[in-house]
């Protein structure tokens, strides 16, 4: 099996810098609201002395300073899109690469390997081009590793039916796994996260109903709970999780129907269109989830 390691540089140093401006963007996000809840928190009791509320609002003023600056520093930094971008650089030469090792094509076997090298370098420039703002971004040290590397030569040199087979396993059924897992995955987390938030929700209320009952009572719990339904929403506004169900549902739908297409025997010319159009439909989906996270 092909794993991320015998994939082109590019695609390692992409995927790399996706998955790292992924994780600090997620984290900071989630500090930026947590910040917003403690400082909600310090407002739930009414303070009676003058020192105490003082001392209450000048943490309050703190953790929203801070969340104020993280939210400075997310954008300056730029990592949601440093996030796209990386993982758009890295599955453009992922689809190039098995277009390259499945001979589909414009990589056909009947040209000389030297020709066909040629033409996945040329391939991968023209695609480091189209993402060049990455550049002093992407690692030197991934971008030192091979272009072509020896197991996409190997895989490129097998026969037919072993081509046929190696695609089958490894490329189509291992994204209808992917898919399917993370569909599962996003709506439990959306029903999850949805259920909190009608919770949150109904504790304000109760809070409410509360503060009308016993209106002289220190203690107001409506911003709290408020707050952090809020930044549920803000949360599930981030992660996407139902727009990612339906695409992922959407993708493995279709690649299942690619994987029935693809029990017959092929010619070399028919194989090579079957991955041509297999690679297509990847490649759709995948724009589709770089547009969905840029609404």
């Amino acid at each position: 099996m092909i794993d991320d390691n015998n994939y082109p540089n590019y695609f390692v140093a992409g995927d790399t810098t996706s998955k790292k401006a992924q994780f600090w963007y997620i984290r900071l996000f989630g500090l930026d609201l947590l910040l917003m809840v403690l400082s909600a928190i310090l407002s739930v009791y009414n303070y009676q002395t003058e020192e105490s509320k003082n001392i209450v609002y000048l943490i309050s003023g703190i953790l929203l300073l801070l969340a104020m600056l993280i939210s400075i520093f997310l954008k300056a930094k730029k990592y949601e899109d440093v996030w796209y971008r990386g993982r758009a650089l890295a599955e453009s030469c992922k689809t190039l690469t098995w277009r390259f090792i499945m001979s589909s094509e414009y990589f056909e076997t009947n040209i000389p390997k030297e020709e066909a090298d040629r033409r996945f370098i040329q391939r991968i420039r023209e695609i480091n081009n189209e993402f060049s703002d990455l550049n002093n971004i992407l690692s030197p040290k991934q971008l030192n590793l091979p272009i072509i590397t020896n197991e996409m030569e190997r895989v490129r040199n097998l026969s037919l039916n072993d081509k046929k087979a190696y695609y089958l396993n490894n490329r189509i059924q291992n994204q209808i796994n992917w898919y399917s897992s993370k569909a599962e995955d996003s709506k439990l987390k959306y029903d999850v996260w949805f259920l909190v938030i009608i919770i949150l929700q109904f504790l304000a209320l109760i809070s409410i109903g509360f503060l009308i009952k016993y209106p002289s009572s220190d203690y107001n719990f409506v911003g709290v709970f408020s707050t952090i339904a809020a930044s549920g929403f803000s949360w599930l506004q981030v992660k996407k999780y139902q727009e990612n169900k339906e695409a992922y549902t959407t993708a493995n739908s279709e690649l299942n129907l690619i994987k029935a297409e693809g029990n017959k025997n092929f010619s070399e010319n028919e194989f090579s269109e079957y991955v041509l159009d297999s690679e297509n439909a990847m490649s759709r989906e995948h724009t589709m989830w770089l547009a969905q996270k840029r609404m």
